[in-house]
């Protein structure tokens, strides 16, 4: 019986190429769609999972506010181990490190070859493998903690540097200027197939403890925490939290005594007295969790998981929607063949096996079809997410190829049970009479399946064009400071970075002398990014944190600021504004209401336990330095002499003919100056794009899903149109004999549908404008909602409704009567 409904099913589809094509080829589409998107969730979801015993693994932050500046750290200080090992039996190892994600480019050597790079180096105690089991693939990790200056290597390292020799007992030697070690390679562990969030190239041992170190206690280190399995640690995070606040009270107050107990509040009163802090706690996360939706993350992966999610969803219903519809058209037209096999004795349970079994021989070849596709798409979607994605070579294949047919049976069951219900149920005295339309035109289903497609799709439509507007806003934004053919140069030599008057002249001359650099000034730091200095001052009794930049004199020219109020820092006034006067943004004006943009006012700040003022000279325009999630910071602006102030950097204004030539000329001159580094240039411009990246990205991502969504739709909004001038012929064409003209015809026919898309677009609007709401809130500075763009996609999608209705339904208008009412 089951060869027989095979044969059945296939000769029946290929009967109907036209319509089983684009059944498959919608079908397809969606399923690729998902599989991207699953192939992308398994790889984002994987890390740190490895191995069974990492479940019960979690790292320890640290979040503070001192002096009401937030301060997050993905660390903990070194006082922690004593709290930890003392007061929790849950705790089954610990593990201290250092290493804070990739470091600056340096000079390497191997057996004469030189290199250059930057490692991502963690040192770590003995322990850091009973907490992170990593396993070596050759050599040993023993040997790196018993050997002093050895290390372990990433298995993809070693092939880059050492190729096909073994690695073990090689050395790699550092030669960057103040930093040179020679490494002793020990272990090597395979990064591809234990993927780390931490993407670690060298680890390294060290014994981190009070007794070798006396201020291991206020170091900050990356800690790994084991628990005991079954450990509630939701519930115990807030009993460590109050031991480690009770601990450092105790060492801000110099009262170590057992016998010295504090309260929660008593420890952060003390701690507010003593060290301005004001909020104090611990951040303890599953390392499983850390890739995804770590607390330290600025733009967490989960969202983007999670809209990924919803398209994936909503590619395989709208997908369902479609083959459903597509599977009632195609099968309608053997209606009289249901009727003769139930007068002939079939059971309906028969019938509805063999249209289940044409809707399984569809969605497996759209499955493998789909497969292709997503090889074919796969590059393009790499290159949106920044990612190395692969079907046939992913570690995660037979994983997702499980999922996928699973979902592939759950599309089957979906797509197949509706259509195979109702058309096996047809009642066989009617159908024989022709009369077999009305059971299906009388259901609603099929209607409210449509408006599910075009809600989806047009929801993802103007979500779309909503946060392009968005995007565009923010790139052409003024930003308050010019930073075209502005190249940040850093200074990593010097006295710890560190320039004297004296030695930034003879660079800044030698630099002025190149073709094509027009200006050139020194900050602490570029122009995009957040400042690292802050500093309190004081105005009426009113203590202020601002961000503090230090610069030089031609800071604002180069940048072409305006001032709004007052005058720049000059070099006839040197003495003065390079230790009395600072300049200030709108933002320091607004938030202390000064009158006149405070011009001539004091502001006064601790300087080492002395009370210093100094004089505002000038408001400058806000500059927004920071992006649009967050509101514009008061800013002061300092004339440094960097004689005292750690890390320079050179901001260089180029001309605009030639840049490439100039900026190889910069680069021969800086690695005369700095012979041992390599120079790292960046245009400003590209810090300032790579705000947008993440937005751009999501945006290109909506685009591709739209795009394939509003294909699909179409293409059921196509079928379905066609299924209504079918059912409707006999009566199109006693119309067209009563006179009725063409367009009154095409208007009857459209009506309907016309309907449908309005209500979709309705329900489309509105789930759309709850989204983008709440997406609004992310930032601080953005467009006011477009409901032109809402009007605009209603329209398009209304016109091009009429457009794919009327083209479909005037065959049936323009087919010879006589032939639709023969049969009577």
């Amino acid at each position: 019986m089951f060869r027989l409904n095979l044969k059945i099913a296939w000769r029946n589809l290929w009967k109907n190429k036209i319509y089983v094509s684009l059944n498959i080829f919608g079908l397809a589409a969606g399923l690729a769609g998902f599989v991207i998107i699953l192939l992308y969730i398994n790889y984002e979801t994987n890390f740190d999972k490895w191995d069974p015993e990492l479940k019960n693994v979690y790292r320890v932050g640290t979040h503070l506010v001192i002096n009401d500046a937030e301060k997050k750290e993905e660390a903990v200080k070194g006082s922690f181990a004593k709290v930890i090992t003392t007061n929790f039996s849950e705790v089954e190892a610990i593990s201290f490190g250092l290493w804070a994600g990739k470091g600056p480019i340096r000079n390497y050597d191997y057996n004469g070859k030189k290199f250059e790079t930057a490692f991502t180096i963690a040192v770590t105690t003995n322990n850091f493998l009973k907490t992170y089991p990593l396993k070596a693939v050759e050599g040993s990790f023993e040997e790196v903690y018993k050997t002093p200056k050895s290390y372990a290597i990433s298995l993809s390292q070693a092939k880059r540097i050492f190729g096909n020799e073994s690695p073990i007992n090689k050395v790699i030697t550092m030669n960057d200027g103040n930093f040179n070690e020679k490494m002793l390679i020990k272990a090597v562990w395979d990064d591809v197939q234990y993927p780390s969030v931490f993407a670690l190239d060298l680890i390294g041992g060290e014994q981190f403890n009070e007794a070798d170190d006396a201020e291991f206690p206020f170091r900050y280190f990356n800690v790994l925490i084991k628990f005991r399995p079954g450990t509630d640690v939701e519930a115990l995070t807030p009993k460590i939290n109050a031991a480690f606040l009770q601990e450092e009270a105790k060492r801000s107050v110099r009262n170590s005594s057992p016998n010295f107990k504090l309260s929660t509040t008593e420890a952060l009163a003390i701690l507010k007295k003593n060290e301005g802090i004001t909020t104090h706690e611990l951040i303890i996360e599953p390392i499983s969790d850390l890739n995804i939706n770590s607390y330290f993350l600025k733009d967490p992966k989960q969202n983007t998981i999670y809209v990924l999610t919803a398209l994936a969803s909503f590619l395989i219903i709208i997908s369902c929607v479609n083959f459903t519809n597509l599977a009632i058209v195609q099968a309608t037209g053997r209606a009289k063949e249901v009727g003769i096999k139930k007068v002939l004795g079939a059971f309906r349970f028969n019938l509805a096996k063999q249209f289940l079994a044409e809707t399984a021989i569809q969605c497996i070849i759209a499955f493998f079809f789909s497969l292709v596709l997503v090889e074919l798409l796969l590059p393009i979607f790499n290159n949106l997410l920044s990612t190395q994605l692969s079907l046939f070579n992913s570690n995660e294949f037979f994983k997702m190829l499980s999922q996928a047919l699973c979902i592939v049976v759950l599309v089957i069951i979906i797509s197949g049970i509706y259509p195979a219900i109702i058309l096996s149920g047809f009642m066989p005295i009617k159908v024989l009479k022709g009369n077999f339309y009305t059971n299906i035109e009388v259901g609603r289903v099929r209607k409210w399946l449509m408006v599910m497609q075009f809600t989806i799709s047009g929801a993802l439509v103007i979500c779309f064009l909503v946060m392009n507007a968005q995007l565009n806003y923010m790139k052409n934004k003024d930003m308050g400071m010019q930073m075209d053919q502005v190249v940040a140069l850093s200074v990593r030599k010097f006295d710890n970075r560190r320039l004297n008057p004296e030695q930034f002249q003879h660079i800044k001359n030698r630099l002025l002398q190149i073709n094509g650099v027009k200006m050139l000034a020194r900050a602490t730091d570029g122009l995009i990014g957040e400042g690292i200095w802050q500093k309190d001052y004081t105005y009426n009794g009113v203590k202020t944190q601002f961000i503090a930049r230090y610069t030089d004199l031609d800071y604002f020219k180069l940048i072409n600021a305006k001032l709004i109020a007052g005058r720049d820092f000059s070099k006839s006034l040197y003495a003065t504004d390079t230790i009395d006067n600072a300049i200030v943004n709108e933002t320091v004006v607004n938030t202390l209401g000064l009158k006149n943009g405070g011009i001539g006012q004091y502001l006064s700040y601790d300087n080492d336990g002395n009370k210093q003022k100094i004089k505002i000279i000038g408001v400058v325009k806000n500059i927004q330095s920071e992006g649009f999630e967050k509101q514009i910071k008061p800013t002061i602006y300092l004339a440094g002499n960097f004689t005292t102030i750690w890390r320079s950097r050179i901001l260089l204004s180029l001309e605009p003919q030639n840049v490439s030539n100039t900026m190889r000329q910069i680069t021969a001159l800086w690695k005369e100056i700095e012979p041992e580094q390599t120079p790292i240039l960046k245009f400003e411009s590209e810090k300032f794009a790579n705000l947008f990246v993440g937005y751009e990205r999501m945006g290109k991502i909506m685009l591709s899903f739209s795009i394939i969504t509003l294909l699909i739709s179409f293409l059921g909004l196509l079928t379905l149109a066609a299924f209504n001038a079918k059912i409707r012929i006999k009566e199109i064409a006693i119309r067209r004999i009563l006179g009725a003209s063409t367009q009154a015809i095409l208007g009857l026919l459209n009506k309907d549908l016309i309907k449908l898309v309005l209500m979709a677009n309705i329900l489309a609007d509105v789930f759309a404008y709850l989204y983008i709401q709440n997406w609004f809130t992310t930032f601080a500075y953005r467009i006011n909602l477009p409901i032109g763009l809402f009007i605009m996609v209603n329209i398009v999608t209304i016109v091009f409704t009429l457009f794919i209705v009327s083209i479909q339904s005037l065959s049936a208008v323009k087919a010879n009567p006589v032939k639709a009412l023969k049969y009577e």
